[in-house]
């Protein structure tokens, strides 16, 4: 992520997922089963909520081979795939579904999560999530994800543009205060990393990775001259 080492780059990944798992955001969006129009057939729309993976991508692929240009279940079954972790067939899938004529938010969201987590094709991401930002341009997590793609790309500015816009539109956005509190400290900005790291600890006051970060911020603004 940005132009730093492999790993601090880890750290930072870490410190993310750390934010993540604590239950403050949505985590990764469009990956909630509850998200997805379910219209395909009973069975497999059953499956598909439920998470029952292997079970969601034989129904899918029989409805496929019974209706070849259906869609949806192109989606869903992508869907399933990026569950069991077979990202190419995903990705596959996604994209017959934009073939086909299916525009919805959460399929280019996918589409670009896949391609930006597995691939690491940032550049193929941030195109596809532009096209979802202009269906919603005020949803927060397309702005969160477009901001990991470029802080990857090591474009720093551009990332802290999109993590603003995400917590100009979500204000308790925690893992974009994260990401914005370590570029401030890259960047020496103590005072404004200082904010954002003491703004997580207004939303989680028992996050001890932020507690840990902000002592480290004012010790060093405490020794500035």
């Amino acid at each position: 992520m940005r132009f730093i080492g492999m790993n601090e780059k880890t750290i930072i990944v870490s410190l993310s997922f750390l934010f993540l798992f604590a239950g403050c955001s949505i985590g990764q969006l469009g990956k909630s089963p509850s998200k997805i129009q379910t219209i395909c057939d009973k069975e497999a729309d059953f499956h598909l909520e439920k998470g029952n993976w292997d079970e969601a991508i034989e129904c899918h692929e029989r409805i496929i081979q019974e209706k070849p240009n259906f869609a949806l279940a192109h989606y869903h079954l992508g869907y399933a795939y990026g569950f069991k972790g077979k990202h190419d067939r995903e990705i596959e899938e996604y994209e017959k579904a934009i073939q086909l004529g299916l525009r919805k938010f959460d399929l280019f969201y996918n589409l670009g999560m896949a391609y930006s987590e597995y691939l690491g094709d940032y550049d193929k991401a941030l195109g596809i999530f532009m096209l979802a930002e202009r269906m919603e341009p005020n949803n927060d997590e397309i702005h969160y994800a477009m901001g990991l793609a470029y802080w990857f790309k090591e474009a720093e500015s551009e990332a802290v543009a999109e993590f603003l816009k995400t917590i100009n539109l979500n204000p308790r956005h925690i893992e974009a205060h994260a990401l914005l509190g370590e570029i401030y400290f890259r960047r020496e900005q103590y005072d404004f990393s200082k904010a954002e790291w003491e703004r997580i600890l207004e939303l989680d006051p028992n996050n001890e990775m932020a507690r840990k970060r902000l002592e480290e911020v004012e010790d060093l603004i405490h020794r500035k001259p």
